[in-house]
């Protein structure tokens, strides 16, 4: 197959998945174009493009804006003229907000099938106002209609979709994998952790956005720092409120009990771990959530998605109502009195990521494709 993929954000997980379908996409013998804005972009990215001057793809940047705006049309057209040179594209897949919109209508009446990933339809948001919610909806059920599938990465993503009316004929679900020989291998067996009370380290992976709650995480962990002095808080990342957090910690007097290294690998990060949370007010599948379970690490996180598919309750992680760092507070004072179901919890954490590798993302999302290529008329 001719496939060529969209990206305006290129950071974080959306930047991850698409490096690596790309990268494994001309691993399963495709050809393999790449649209992508350098506008907002992270190292993992650019690692990720760097490594592909050793590939057959065809990258090629387009400054994109992130919100809509009168240049759309410009880059709509740009890409237009793009796939008019270089294709016919079997696919054109379009990932996240802006991506998912430029590829589907920049592809009108050309050949090949349309596909979207949102990678968290922007609605997800329970905080947004009814009547933002109510216009990207309508624009996402106006996208739909430019579809020929639509991919979300989890099952909670999925029951939104249709909420939202998005046609249930075009959606299909791709969980998020992770390339299980690396990431294993990077992490810690559980027998090698201090399992102990008296030093535990509760983490976090996460920009440092509104979307991931950490001021409740914060707030989690004011409420069980008195009762254990010798746990810490280590927030791993950067982004816009990271002053903000900084501010929210010394007010909670917690600031000597929390640790702030920057951005680091999330497998490499997940070796100083022996909690993780995640306290988001909405997700699609988060890869950090896979990282946790390889590296054998119970879970406190928020019903968001990868709750009940990769997080089950009591199983192996706690899952709480999203906003309420009480019960988050509660969740980790569980895992904090007994590091014999934090071993517990880790070991069925590790057992379960095996249903989520990369190599079964790309079969899966190949059958996508091919199933949206057989619904076509012959041309």
């Amino acid at each position: 197959m001719k496939i060529l993929v969209i990206i305006e954000a290129c950071l974080a997980g959306v930047g991850r998945h698409v490096t690596e379908l790309c990268r494994g996409l001309v691993g399963r013998g495709h050809a393999v174009h790449l649209i992508y804005s350098p506008s907002r972009i992270d190292a993992l990215f650019q690692r990720g493009l760097a490594d592909f001057r050793e590939l057959p793809i065809k990258v090629t940047p387009l400054p994109m804006t992130r919100s809509p705006h009168p240049r759309d049309v410009f880059d709509g057209l740009t890409i237009r003229r793009y796939i008019k040179a270089n294709g016919a594209f079997d696919v054109i897949h379009g990932h996240s907000s802006k991506g998912g919109a430029l590829a589907r209508l920049s592809g009108i009446g050309l050949p090949g099938v349309r596909v979207y990933t949102p990678h968290a339809l922007f609605t997800m948001n329970p905080e947004l106002k009814p009547l933002p919610r109510w216009v990207f909806a309508r624009i996402e059920q106006f996208l739909d209609r430019l579809s020929d599938g639509i991919i979300l990465v989890s099952e909670d993503e999925y029951r939104h979709a249709l909420e939202v009316g998005l046609s249930k004929r075009k959606l299909f679900v791709v969980p998020n994998g992770i390339d299980l020989s690396v990431t294993q291998t990077a992490s810690l067996p559980p027998q090698d952790r201090d399992l102990s009370q008296t030093a535990v380290r509760i983490g976090c992976v996460a920009r440092f956005v509104p979307q991931k709650a950490l001021d409740h995480l914060l707030n989690a962990f004011a409420l069980v720092a008195t009762k254990f002095p010798g746990a810490s808080l280590v927030m791993v990342g950067n982004g816009p409120l990271e002053a903000d957090l900084h501010a929210t910690a010394e007010r909670l007097g917690i600031q000597q009990r929390v640790s702030w290294p920057g951005p680091v690998d999330g497998a490499e990060a997940m070796k100083g771990f022996d909690i993780f949370a995640l306290t988001s007010r909405y997700e699609s599948f988060p890869y950090v959530l896979l990282e946790a379970m390889a590296a054998a690490i119970p879970v406190v996180m928020t019903q968001v998605g990868g709750a009940g598919s990769m997080i089950v309750d009591g199983v192996n992680g706690r899952v709480v109502p999203v906003a309420r760092p009480d019960l988050v507070a509660q969740a980790l004072t569980t895992l904090l009195e007994n590091p014999e179901l934090r071993r517990r919890m880790g070991e069925e954490s590790r057992k379960r990521v095996s249903e989520f590798s990369l190599e079964r993302t790309l079969d899966k999302t190949l059958d996508v494709y091919e199933a949206l290529l057989s619904r076509r008329p012959m041309r």
